[in-house]
C-alpha cells in the first residue's frame, strides 16, 4: 500500500488543488493520499470534486486546531 502525505496549509492559490489533482490522478489500486488542509472551500468543494472524478472514497476529519485531515483512496 503507498501512503503520501501532502500539506495544503495556509496555501490560497489554484496550484495547491493542482497538486491535489495531480496526486490523486496518480494513485494505485489500494493507494492514499492524506492531505491537510485549512481551506473551508477546498474541503467542502474542491477536493471532494477531485475525489468524485478520479472514483476515490474520501473521509475528512476536523482536528481541534481548525485543519482538516483528508484520506484519498482508490475504491
Amino acid at each position: 500500500m503507498t501512503q503520501e502525505k501532502i500539506d495544503i496549509c495556509g496555501k490560497t492559490g489554484p496550484y495547491c488543488l493542482t497538486v491535489v489533482e495531480r496526486k490523486a490522478k496518480a494513485l494505485r489500486q489500494s493507494g492514499e493520499l492524506f492531505i491537510t488542509c485549512d481551506n473551508f472551500p477546498a474541503v467542502t468543494t474542491s477536493i471532494p470534486r477531485i475525489a468524485r472524478e478520479e472514483g476515490l472514497s474520501m473521509e475528512t476529519v476536523k482536528s481541534s486546531d481548525g485543519h482538516w485531515e483528508i484520506r484519498l483512496a482508490r475504491k
